[in-house]
């Protein structure tokens, strides 16, 4: 026992009542009574353990609150439904007939020669007399590349496809793709790449790029890209395989996405040059005369063969033919002369094999340089 716990005089039954008399009231008053100790600690104890519990209750409802907040916070990036992103049915990319009607489906592939957001107000006429006339149902299928398109075409994940000349003659080579038929527009067809510059630059010529900021629609673009970097190979400069780039002429090489971009990124000034396809830049001046305000022309190519419509070598025979027949007689009916305008066609026909030979000469002359 402790000389805490030992009892005192004053509460000691073992203390006689005289000694326990004897002791002053003021020295009795001084020692409190044990059991006055012990309710003095149990009502302390009973304290802390009520602030304890509070402190606990306030700490779950403030991570309550917090989860809570969180979780409707990042409700707004949550999935609310899930698409598939099969190649062939892509629900983001592709415009597809409505359901049940029972037919089979026309795919029809569009190279990004000008931006998406352009492209399926423009060609959704197109691919939907195309297809009523084969008695199908109608899909517009849309990438970001060339490339990707020509993939469409490659792995027969569409039946027909627009495609750019240089993307052409690249999927010839590498799996046998074919003309189907090419627009014939202004009674010619052919069309230049436009070297693009702004219109209060000095240069005056392509070369006087050099170190500056150049764009192209795409790496498989005809008047993009193939054509000014193999007149640069002409004119002095050596060409990387490394990312398709000119070896250090260009300061910086810009990727638009389209030919409509790039000729927009030059009018504003976000670039200091672009090689854009003359179609596009003639169709937008037209829109929008500003434009030929803003910039300036300071080189022209040669004729190229016109972009073309392109089908895969072992496409299903009658259906070859009816596409091609739909087609060439577009031209010859008010409805298929309505679609035709829109798109700024005068119609289709079937070119000479010779009309893509400049371009299968540039694209051997930039392969063998890399």
């Amino acid at each position: 026992m402790t000389e805490l716990d030992r009892p005192t005089a004053v509460d000691d039954p073992a203390v006689p009542p005289a000694a326990r008399d004897a002791v002053p009231p003021a020295a009795r008053d001084a020692v409190p009574p044990r059991q006055h100790n012990g309710k003095v600690d149990r009502a302390r104890l009973l304290l802390l353990g009520l602030l304890g519990a509070g402190a606990v209750v306030f700490v779950i409802y403030h991570i309550a609150g917090e989860l809570i907040r969180q979780n409707r916070q990042d409700a707004r990036f949550s999935p609310q439904r899930e698409v598939s992103l099969e190649e062939s049915r892509n629900p983001l990319d592709d415009r597809e007939s409505p359901q049940g009607d029972g037919k089979s489906s026309l795919q029809v592939a569009i190279a990004p020669v000008i931006s998406p957001e352009k492209s399926l107000s423009v060609y959704r006429g197109f691919v939907d007399y195309l297809a009523a006339k084969v008695d199908k149902a109608p899909v517009v299928l849309r990438r970001e590349t060339y490339a990707q398109v020509n993939d469409l075409v490659r792995f027969r994940r569409c039946h027909m496809a627009f495609v750019c000349t240089y993307a052409f003659v690249r999927g010839e080579r590498e799996f046998g793709m074919e003309v189907l038929a090419v627009p014939e527009i202004g009674g010619v067809v052919t069309y230049h790449s436009l070297i693009l510059v702004p219109k209060s630059s000095k240069a005056s010529s392509l070369t006087d790029l050099r170190g500056k900021r150049f764009a192209s629609a795409d790496l498989l673009s005809n008047s993009g890209w193939l054509y000014p970097v193999v007149w640069l190979g002409n004119h002095g400069h050596s060409v990387l395989a490394v990312g398709g780039t000119a070896d250090g002429f260009f300061k910086e090489h810009v990727i638009t996405g389209s030919h409509d971009r790039s000729v927009a990124a030059v009018a504003s000034g976000y670039v200091d040059g672009a090689a854009v396809d003359s179609l596009v830049y003639e169709q937008m001046v037209e829109e929008d005369p500003t434009i030929a305000a803003r910039t300036k022309v300071v080189l022209k190519s040669p004729p190229f063969g016109m972009p073309p419509v392109v089908v895969h070598p072992e496409i299903d025979p009658d259906l070859r033919e009816q596409l091609l027949a739909t087609l060439l007689q577009m031209h010859a009916t008010q409805q298929g002369r309505s679609v035709l305008n829109a798109m700024r066609i005068d119609r289709f026909v079937v070119p000479d094999d010779e009309l893509y030979d400049g371009v299968r000469e540039a694209a051997k002359v930039l392969e063998s340089r890399r």
